[in-house]
């Protein structure tokens, strides 16, 4: 069967992935012509903690948030899902329920794939496994990072990393500095560096005053980078 234009297109980009790339062709534009396409408006649930895994998701257009609540009902901030990014893919090879609560950041379109397919496809593809093995252990090194830098690291140093992380997944350079271009609130900043509202506010207070940072709205600009990296690389 001959597949549409916007078939196509999507099968351009998923062979640019680098796991995708790495199935078998024939697979994987079984995959593309079984995918079926959502839409999501800004922070809507895509999955909660707790659901079936039943799919893999690929991002086409839109940021996406993974987080999981601590029994006190803090959120934690696992990871940030850009274009071209996959997710959900380890409650489809465990078998298990959803670890995560993902929510659009902004409105998305999603590609998602079903799962049972996605599995028999990385089996025919010893490449694409392999593959998924290191996607896997760089997630578990994020967490692991995450995990120890809240307990080594200063407030300020944590808050600055995250900034930078921010920037580099979506920002655009104005004509004030870098501005990241990401609705988070202070709460979610909270959730990805394990500090209070207070701690951030007292932060980026400072920071305002130094000339380091502005803030509008959402919007938070950096016009210091260099000295956040600083911070950063040396927290002594």
């Amino acid at each position: 069967m001959a597949l549409k234009p916007a078939q196509i297109a999507v099968l351009e980009q998923l062979g640019r992935h680098p796991l995708l790339d790495r199935l078998v062709a024939a697979d994987l534009r079984a995959l593309v012509d079984n995918a079926s396409v959502l839409v999501f408006d800004e922070r809507a649930t895509l999955f909660a903690h707790g659901d079936a895994g039943k799919s893999v998701l690929v991002v086409a257009h839109g940021y996406v948030k993974l987080a999981a609540s601590t029994p006190s009902g803090r959120e934690v901030v696992l990871d940030l899902i850009g274009p071209g990014d996959l997710f959900g893919e380890l409650a489809v090879l465990t078998e298990q329920p959803r670890a995560a609560t993902a929510t659009a950041l902004t409105a998305c379109s999603l590609l998602s794939i079903d799962g049972g397919a996605f599995v028999a496809a990385l089996a025919r593809s010893p490449e694409a496994m392999f593959w998924m093995i290191r996607l896997l252990g760089r997630r578990l090194s994020r967490a692991t990072e995450q995990m120890t830098d809240g307990l080594e690291l200063p407030a300020p140093v944590r808050l600055a990393k995250a900034l930078l992380e921010l920037a580099a997944l979506h920002s655009r350079l104005g004509e004030d500095g870098l501005e990241i271009s990401l609705p988070m609130s202070q709460r979610e900043l909270g959730g990805m560096t394990g500090l209070i509202r207070e701690s951030i506010n007292k932060h980026l207070g400072s920071w305002r005053e130094a000339g380091w940072l502005r803030q509008s709205g959402r919007t938070i600009t950096l016009r210091n980078v260099a000295a956040l990296r600083a911070l950063v690389r040396d927290p002594g």
